[in-house]
């Protein structure tokens, strides 16, 4: 199964471990995983541990217009820089779509 996890809000707040271990069940039962960064979701950027999602093999998009205006300027090798419009377009390419906000 292809499962999006939308996430808009700061990765400083309960939810971060909650997609932690989401994440991590999904790809341990073998789903395919893409998280999508948007509004404060921009901030796991600056988050160090944040790239055990790409260590996981989950795919880690961006809107950078979101990272922009949070001064989210470093960015790490992990994500890759995306659009809201872009994320218009994948969701209707994944079985599921969760969304933290």
């Amino acid at each position: 199964m292809k499962v999006l996890i939308v996430i808009t809000s700061v990765p400083f707040a309960k939810d971060y471990s909650t997609i932690t271990k989401l994440t991590q069940k999904l790809t341990a039962k073998g789903h395919e995983v893409s998280i999508f960064l948007s509004g404060n979701g921009a901030y796991y950027l600056i988050r160090p541990d944040a790239s055990t999602f790409a260590d996981l093999g989950v795919k880690v998009y961006f809107c950078a217009h979101s990272a922009h205006q949070r001064g989210v300027d470093k960015i790490p090798p992990w994500a890759e820089s995306s659009s809201t419009y872009n994320l218009s377009k994948m969701m209707g390419e994944f079985d599921k779509v969760i969304v933290f906000n």
